[in-house]
């Protein structure tokens, strides 16, 4: 498989999630998954290309799913992401795009590499 976290990446993901976990004072503990096949088990049924967004979750238990295409983005991609989501988990209904703006706020992005992408530019749907 071309992308793949390594073991060292997952235990930096799971080190960040309960950091933000801790930061936010979550009720429900955010959980990664990595298989997109599980993860798609319990999702809304919705459309979505996986290929096309760089994370999603099920704001009801907590879940998180990571694109592996993240494993070669710049670090601080991951960093935002996972902030996005689990700020999605803490405010179910808080607006994509008020969540995309404090997790920008929070864990800034350079604009240079959004633009530098072509299918993702980190949008986050659910």
């Amino acid at each position: 498989m071309k992308f793949k976290f390594s073991a060292n990446d997952k235990e930096w993901h799971q080190t960040l999630l309960n950091t933000f976990e801790n930061i936010l004072k979550m009720k429900i503990k955010p959980v990664l998954v990595y298989d997109r096949k599980h993860f798609s088990n319990y999702i809304y049924k919705e459309k979505t290309n996986p290929n096309t967004v760089w994370a999603e979750c099920i704001k009801e238990c907590g879940t998180i799913w990571l694109n592996p295409h993240l494993s070669t983005e710049p670090k601080v991609e991951t960093v935002n992401t996972l902030y996005h989501e689990c700020l999605h988990i803490k405010y179910p209904k808080m607006h994509e795009r008020e969540v995309r703006k404090l997790a920008d706020k929070m864990i800034p992005v350079e604009r240079s590499m959004v633009r530098k992408k072509k299918s993702f530019d980190i949008i986050h749907r659910h």
